[in-house]
């Protein structure tokens, strides 16, 4: 049972491997805050058809979107549902696909209070791309944090 708990958040942040590089600076900073904003705040709102929305396509063909609800209820159970947010860090990076080709990203960290932890003791990743004329969240989810320690995550300023 705690291995397919556990599975679930690997599999989302497997499918958002970075790499190095300062590609993620050629997206609007504030523009891709205000989106990751929204998709927390629908995280929050439990707006799971909304949070599906922001997704970008090639996400949304490896999960219909029928599918959406339930597996972010698996992945959610990792740390409990998102009460709140506050932003604690911001970067830029490049996210490595799984067919090769890679995109910049903007990665947003934020601490949240959850159904299971208080605010510390989860945080939750949300990672966002160029898609078309606008910008799409490539890959999300929580961290958790053990003993009392601040999650940082590694970016490419």
């Amino acid at each position: 049972m705690r291995a397919a708990v556990l599975g679930v958040p690997l599999f989302f942040l497997t499918l958002g491997g970075c790499g190095h590089g300062a590609a993620g600076s050629s997206i609007e900073p504030a523009a891709a805050q205000r989106l990751s904003d929204s998709f927390m705040a629908d995280l929050v709102a439990h707006r799971t058809d909304a949070a599906d929305d922001k997704m970008e396509p090639e996400f949304t063909k490896m999960v219909h979107r029928s599918e959406f609800p339930p597996q972010l209820e698996k992945l959610l159970q990792y740390c409990g549902w998102p009460l709140s947010s506050e932003l604690k860090q911001a970067g830029a990076g490049t996210k490595v696909y799984l067919d090769g080709h890679s995109n910049a990203i903007r990665k947003f960290t934020y601490a949240v209070p959850t159904s299971e932890y208080p605010k510390g003791g989860c945080y939750f990743s949300i990672d966002v791309v160029p898609n078309g004329d606008g910008l799409r969240v490539t890959t999300f989810g929580p961290l958790k944090s053990y003993l009392g320690q601040s999650v940082t995550v590694a970016t490419d300023v």
